[in-house]
């Protein structure tokens, strides 16, 4: 099984995707401004304030202006109510002109605050923000922390895994069903984040798709997943030069990857001809991680059973991930609680479904590990 095929094809995807250069928010002739609003995310709490600007740039002069009213929930408070873009011929055309606008709110939500632009002298499809309103500022502190607390669990749960292989000079007792699988969705999710956040043309994909959404990849996104690629690079590493007692890829997990393989490449295949977006494809992607999240853990909780023992397994990994799950899912009720939005749990069942399930093998392994084969020697697994 030629495992880099899978790596070298989404790599291509990556550097095909990036040579796209969107032209969607290059300006219209018959345009006279170009507007944006920077930040389109707000977060604030009941009562409190919070601004965002208007940065507004005139292509050319004219006598005619153009006024941003603005159309909110009843719950919101806009300040000033509209804003007149001013375009007369005496100001500089190259300078940009910025308008802070404060918005407030009586209750708790999710709310969207988009604008009306009289007459239509700009491309204002994107000239909106996203306001979430918390009851308790403290709680959206606790959230913030949380989120680095999961992150960090994820983040080093690798390395205890690697260094118990280095202490042993053997990956024996590793499941490289499990590791492969790991491996494959984590490039998978590093692919979807890394060209929808860095990508011009496909994020305007997804915009066209979701007119009022954000990007959904955050900075973070990115640097967590391919941190994970790394760490699962650096595992691989270490099953080429560590003694593995005759454990490879079996030949299910193999069929499977090569389906896998199959299945981008078609897609890949079909977006390169236009015969989908390219969102589509990676759409694909995140499917393709989704489901080696269901299947990755059999492989190792049956090897662990076959061993009769789980030397060899970090069960310092699985104590830490199942530490991110929970936080994960600590922080999505916290969040939905505080700013009563519980559409954002029920809006994302597999997410959340699939956090149950991460923690449900992680309690079968620490069964295994302190339970079922407690009295067999895991000196060299802490």
């Amino acid at each position: 099984m030629d495992f880099s095929r899978f790596l070298i094809t989404l790599t291509i995807t990556i550097l095909f995707g990036a040579s796209f250069k969107s032209n969607a928010l290059q300006a219209s002739p018959s345009f006279q401004y170009e507007l944006r609003i920077e930040p389109q995310s707000l977060t604030s709490t009941v009562g409190q304030g919070v601004n965002f600007t208007i940065f507004a740039q005139v292509y050319y002069c004219s006598e005619q202006n153009a006024t941003i009213i603005w159309s909110t929930d009843n719950a919101l408070t806009t300040s000033p109510q509209s804003i007149v873009l001013s375009s007369s011929c005496e100001r500089n055309a190259l300078q940009t002109e910025q308008y802070s606008v404060c918005v407030s709110s009586v209750k708790q939500g999710r709310f969207l605050i988009n604008s009306l632009l009289l007459p239509r002298l700009a491309d204002d499809s994107r000239l909106f923000a996203q306001l979430k309103v918390a009851q308790y500022r403290p709680l959206i502190i606790v959230s913030t922390v949380i989120g680095w607390m999961y992150t960090f669990c994820w983040t080093i749960g690798d390395y205890f895994q690697a260094w118990t292989n280095v202490k042993r000079k053997s990956v024996v007792g590793l499941s490289f069903d499990f590791l492969h699988l790991n491996v494959v969705g984590n490039f998978c999710y590093s692919t979807f984040n890394a060209v929808l956040f860095w990508n011009d043309y496909v994020e305007q994909e997804y915009f066209q798709r979701h007119p009022f959404g954000l990007n959904p990849v955050v900075p973070n996104d990115v640097g967590y997943a391919l941190h994970a690629v790394f760490g699962n690079c650096v595992l691989i590493a270490q099953c080429l030069l560590y003694p593995s007692d005759g454990n490879v890829v079996s030949r299910p997990v193999k069929i499977l990857i090569s389906c896998y393989i199959s299945l981008v490449t078609v897609f890949w295949g079909l977006a390169f001809w236009g015969q989908i977006f390219w969102l589509d494809f990676l759409y694909v992607l995140s499917y393709v991680k989704l489901s080696t999240n269901l299947i990755k853990y059999f492989p190792q909780v049956y090897m662990n059973f076959k061993r009769k023992s789980t030397v060899g397994f970090s069960i310092m990994n699985r104590i830490l991930d199942m530490g991110g799950g929970i936080l994960s899912l600590l922080q999505m009720i916290l969040n939905a609680w505080n700013f009563d939005d519980w559409q954002s749990i029920a809006g994302a069942p597999v997410k959340f479904a699939l956090g149950f399930v991460a923690i449900l093998f992680d309690v079968f392994f620490m069964v295994q590990h302190f339970v079922c084969y407690r009295e067999a020697k895991h000196s060299n697994n802490k």
